[in-house]
């Protein structure tokens, strides 16, 4: 690298933050944690401007954490293009791991250690698993969201997706990372199993690539989307199965859907099927609890959906509980007789601009 971390303190975070992406792509990072570290610098820069990295202090961050839950801060100047700082609001997680991003880029520096005491993240709920459609309100999930299909070429792509995750367990955020070679689709006279293979790029974790068969309404979902990507422009095996959207009617096959492909598409199915708090990986969560209740063991379970914690897979057991039931009530007896900030500033350091609504940390 062209820098040394003395010199990288002295920059702002967009500055500094490009550096410090650059060393870790040498590190032979996944794409995601990659795409992920641009978009952190990017969030970040909003707000601490021209700062440099040396005066960023505790204080600062913990306004960083409320401006991003405001999605807004003292100073920040509308237009009509950028009405408010971020696109949206952040929860505590995504902030958590934004300032993450910037520790390590300040650890790297030796700008870290004199603020950690001061520095407190946001606290994170547990895991707790989203409620699932029951049987009757799947089957009115499905009949609504194919009638939608047949209308809107929108809530038909959420439909497939949908239709794919409650089959394979593959999230919005796996399928974006396929690439047409990963798709394997073969007619039924030929004899072979169709499947899908998730690759190591696709995925957040090592334990996640794998390759899902396919079952027939997963085939079917899967052949509608390979032709939506033909008609996109996707030709070649290293083409994505669903390309980048660069313009209105235009499609670039050599890069992935952005992180948000999905949020229209999905905004409609849900308004058509009365569901206003599904999610895809709700879907996810459904296709685990089918296969428990039918019976899988839980490791063909893992090897279809890759990583499941164990937390999960405890909670996915408790909601078979009228399974569990029916098997006690098999032995029951009637035994009872009843039925059932503070570093040193360094020598001839430069001077720099705070912006406003940063001042009151400097000191």
């Amino acid at each position: 690298m062209s820098y040394n971390p003395d010199h990288l303190s002295d920059l702002p975070v967009a500055e500094a933050g490009s550096l410090w992406n650059q060393l870790r792509e040498t590190k032979k990072l996944k794409p995601r944690t990659l795409e992920f570290d641009r978009y952190c610098r990017g969030a970040l820069s909003v707000f601490f401007q021209t700062l440099p990295l040396r005066a960023i202090r505790a204080g600062h961050l913990r306004e960083y954490q409320l401006a991003r839950q405001a999605n807004w801060f003292e100073g920040f100047v509308a237009t009509e293009e950028q009405p408010t700082p971020w696109r949206r609001k952040a929860g505590h997680s995504a902030i958590n791991h934004e300032i993450n991003w910037l520790k390590g880029m300040m650890e790297h520096a030796g700008l870290w250690k004199p603020i950690a005491p001061w520095y407190s993240a946001l606290a994170v709920s547990a895991w707790s698993p989203r409620e699932i459609p029951d049987r009757d309100e799947e089957k009115h999930l499905w009949r609504e969201a194919a009638k939608a299909a047949e209308v809107n070429p929108q809530a038909a792509l959420a439909y497939y997706i949908a239709v794919i995750t409650n089959n394979t367990s593959a999230s919005g955020c796996e399928l974006r990372g396929l690439r047409l070679e990963h798709l394997h689709l073969f007619s039924p006279v030929d004899g072979k199993r169709s499947e899908v293979y998730i690759p190591r790029e696709a995925v957040k974790n090592n334990a996640r690539p794998r390759k899902i068969p396919l079952n027939d309404s997963a085939r079917w979902a899967f052949e509608k989307c390979y032709q939506r990507a033909l008609d996109l422009g996707s030709c070649r095996a290293d083409h994505y199965l669903f390309p980048l959207r660069v313009g209105r009617d235009k499609y670039d096959p050599t890069r992935p859907a952005s992180r948000s492909w999905l949020r229209k598409a999905w905004t409609r199915l849900r308004e058509a099927t009365g569901f206003a708090t599904l999610s895809p990986h709700d879907l996810r969560h459904l296709c685990i609890t089918r296969m428990l209740e039918a019976g899988v063991e839980p490791e063909i379970v893992r090897s279809v959906a890759g990583h499941v914690s164990q937390h999960m897979m405890e909670y996915y057991s408790h909601i078979r509980i009228e399974r569990k039931a029916d098997a006690l009530d098999l032995i029951d007896s009637g035994s009872t007789g009843g039925s059932q900030g503070l570093s040193t500033p360094r020598r001839n350091a430069p001077v720099f601009t705070i912006p406003a609504h940063l001042r009151r940390h400097a000191s």
